[in-house]
């Protein structure tokens, strides 16, 4: 999935990207922040960072889920490549 179709996604689903830092070698880390569940201390959050290599504009499966299980957000399905998501 395209960087910044993943992260209009992820906002849709409450997984905000607080912070996209561009580094001097021209990669890249995008921090990811959630409220958790209410359970069992209301009011936390989760960050997750996603580190971006230099030229690097799509997004692997296999690390957005890694995102989604950081976030407690494993019941989301990726949309498919393409799909207007």
């Amino acid at each position: 999935m395209q960087i910044e179709k993943l992260k209009q996604w992820l906002s849709r689903h409450g997984i905000e990207a607080t912070e996209d830092r561009q580094k001097a070698d021209g990669s890249r880390v995008i921090t990811f922040v959630t409220e958790l569940p209410n359970f069992p201390h209301g009011g936390r959050k989760a960050w997750c960072s996603l580190p971006v290599d230099k030229g690097q504009s799509e997004i692997s499966e296999s690390e957005i889920q890694a995102i989604l299980r950081h976030c407690w957000h494993s019941e989301l399905e990726i949309p498919p490549p393409g799909d207007g998501d």
